[in-house]
């Protein structure tokens, strides 16, 4: 299975199972919303048919958009821009066996969702999506708290956020050959090996 990771426009950012020859909607449809040209959103009809874009004014033909099978919002409890993730196959932290592991490059939030949710909402329906539970790493504080105890010359991390505010985390997420997780935050510059979570 790829699992393609979709930072978002307006709305949402996503998760979508790459399929041969799909067409994930993108610029008239962004998650379970569609998206009208000056980015005004809207609900997806029960009749999904989209023009095939050959250019922004050439068509042929038309096909039903792939959706995607998590989403969060650009709101608080959601985050701004999706960074990447992993499915788990460590051994130190067994609650996330077989678990999708992503998070949001600018709040750091880090959530995870079980691969069989997020096949099961591989269904062609725009609103099942796999539920997301988030992970409480903490990596905002401890990234805030490093980058002061390094020399940091603002107050708080660097950068800036719609959702996140001031202060970017900058989250990327890796895995060793051995399937165990690292967090890497720009903000601060560490990488983090994840050996437990709350």
């Amino acid at each position: 299975t790829l699992i393609a990771f979709n930072i978002g426009l307006v709305t949402f950012e996503t998760i979508d199972i790459v399929k041969k020859g799909a067409n994930y909607g993108y610029p008239l449809r962004e998650g379970s919303r569609s998206m009208s040209e000056n980015n005004v959103m809207g609900s997806i009809p029960a009749d999904d048919i989209l023009p095939i874009m050959i250019n922004d004014s050439v068509t042929n033909g038309s096909i039903k958009p792939t959706y995607p099978v998590i989403q969060y919002p650009h709101a608080p409890g959601g985050g701004d821009a999706i960074a990447n993730g992993f499915i788990y196959r460590g051994k130190l932290i067994p609650k996330l066996r077989d678990c999708l592991v992503f998070g949001d490059i600018t709040t750091g939030r880090v959530w995870y969702s079980t691969i069989k949710d997020v096949l099961a909402a591989d269904d062609n329906d725009p609103s099942t999506v796999a539920p997301i539970h988030e992970l409480n790493t903490g990596i905002r504080q401890i990234s805030e708290e490093t980058y002061k105890r390094r020399g940091g010359l603002t107050t708080g991390l660097p950068g800036r956020g719609a959702v996140a505010g001031p202060g970017r985390v900058d989250l990327r997420i890796a895995e060793d050959h051995e399937g165990e997780l690292f967090l890497l935050s720009k903000g601060d510059g560490m990488i983090r090996k994840v050996i437990g979570v709350k």
